[in-house]
């Protein structure tokens, strides 16, 4: 039997952790049923690189553009129309993201982050391109900034755009969902300990959730302390058939959908 079709909506492939095996880590994932990849690029400097990365595998790749709460502070005036730009020169381009609020490690203040997140958020609700939301330490923040912007689903679409690597409560899950935001599962969710990520897709459940990497980190409980790889979605995924009561084979194919509505691909 061959393997179920799945997509790793969340890659950092142009990291120099794959400076030496990229095409290899790539055919790699496709032996493993990973038929499709988004790649990241997180601040205007990477943004060529993805663009080039996802041009090289026509079909099998988009990317998105984005500035990563790390990098906020680099957000100005004219931040907003250079993204515009780059969008408009790339059609691999399907993304805004990852953008967002961290406030675990970065160094860059709350206020500064929250600035241009609201700005970009506003930005691809004008456009009705798809956001790719990074938040860590941050949902008391992140839900109220939604919200504001996001009273409900979108009217003709499934999704808003993806809440990237999903770490909050069983309710904040359940939340981002309402407002027709996706949710990121990655490597964690098949942590021994990680009981409370588990159950918040549970509690959202598979029309909810796409499949991610983060690589080359946040890799698998297989791989604990290794880099990470597209084909470590195929651990995820089942993963997640166990925490729904799904066959494996349902769960990549809902997932899959999932991604490819979330990212409009055909």
């Amino acid at each position: 039997m061959s393997a179920p079709a799945l997509v790793d909506t969340h890659a950092h492939l142009g990291d120099p952790a794959f400076d030496a095996d990229r095409e290899d880590a790539i055919a790699r994932a496709a032996e493993a049923g990973v038929t499709r990849f988004v790649e990241i690029a997180d601040n205007p400097d990477e943004w060529s690189r993805a663009v080039a990365l996802a041009r090289a595998h026509p079909g099998r790749a988009l990317c998105a553009l984005g500035l990563h709460p790390y990098y906020a502070d680099r957000f100005d005036d004219g931040f907003v129309g250079r993204l515009r730009a780059a969008l408009d020169a790339a059609p691999e381009a399907a993304a805004i993201g990852e953008i967002g609020l961290d406030y675990a490690k970065a160094a860059v203040p709350r206020d500064v982050q929250r600035r241009a997140f609201e700005a970009l958020l506003d930005a691809a609700a004008g456009w009705d391109v798809p956001v790719v939301v990074h938040c860590r330490d941050a949902y008391a923040d992140l839900l109220p900034i939604l919200r504001a912007r996001f009273p409900g689903p979108p009217a003709g679409r499934r999704y808003r755009g993806v809440v990237h690597c999903f770490s909050g409560t069983p309710d904040e899950a359940v939340a981002c969902a309402e407002l027709g935001f996706a949710l990121g599962a990655d490597g964690p969710v098949t942590y021994k300990k990680n009981d409370a990520l588990r159950e918040a897709f549970r509690r959202a459940g598979p029309g909810a959730t796409v499949l991610e990497t983060d690589c080359p980190y946040l890799p698998p409980q297989s791989a604990r302390g290794k880099r990470n790889e597209p084909r470590a979605i195929a651990e995820i995924a089942a993963k997640l058939a166990e925490v729904w009561g799904l066959p494996v084979e349902e769960a990549a194919a809902r997932t899959s959908r999932n991604a490819a509505d979330l990212y409009r691909w055909a």
